[in-house]
This record gives C-alpha cells, structure tokens and sequence, in this order.
C-alpha cells in the first residue's frame, strides 16, 4: 500500500484582530445618518468612504437621502419625526412649510446632508 505523504505546509490558524495583537480598539462603525451599527454594506456619503449604512448610501447615491429619512430599524427613528418612505417625508415636509409660515421660494433642492 503507498501512503500519500504530504508535502503541503501545515495549515496556519486564522488570526483575529484583537486590542492586544497591535491593532487599536476601534468604536463600533455607525452610519452617520441614521446610527445604525448593522448593516450589510458600508456605503460611501458626504463625509468619505464607508460612513453610511446600505438603506442610507442608496438614497444618498439617488439624491433623495433627507433629514426626515429614517430606515425603521435606527435607533434614532421616531415616528413623529421620520419616515422610510419617500412620500412621507415630502408630505412630512410640505406639512413642515405651511406651518412654518411660508413656502419656500429659493428654488433650491432641500438640503441632502442631516443635521444632527
């Protein structure tokens, strides 16, 4: 009987990240719209690579990311304020302006960038 030898190098444990093996602790990575730490994809914003989460970085790619846009499932969603639903929020927004006292006349677009 012929054994097979085998010449391969031993396989070598994965390696993880930790706080003592080098690497700094980092916070955990938030979207800096809405807050969410989960999400399946890190998407690029306003402030640089990787810094909104997926339901956010789509809207923000389709020029429809606004204050008023919550995803459900951010811990800063409140009913009262937000919406996921984009007719919601315009409708959240006209309300906004005719109690506001006045439509807006500029011309310009609203502004895409949240305040926090």
């Amino acid at each position: 009987m012929d054994q097979v030898s085998s010449d391969a190098p031993p396989k070598k444990p994965k390696k993880k990240a930790s706080p003592e093996g080098g690497f700094p602790a980092q916070a955990p990575r938030r979207c800096s719209h809405c807050g969410v730490q989960k999400t399946p994809q890190w998407r690029t914003g306003p402030l640089g690579a990787k810094t909104l989460c997926n339901a956010c970085g789509v809207r923000y790619k389709s020029g429809r990311l606004l204050p008023e846009y919550r995803p459900a499932c951010s811990p800063t969603f409140s009913s009262e304020l937000h919406s996921n639903h984009h007719r919601k929020v315009l409708e959240m927004r006209r309300k906004k302006e005719t109690i506001g006292g006045g439509v807006d006349t500029s011309g310009l677009a609203p502004p895409v960038v949240p305040s926090f």
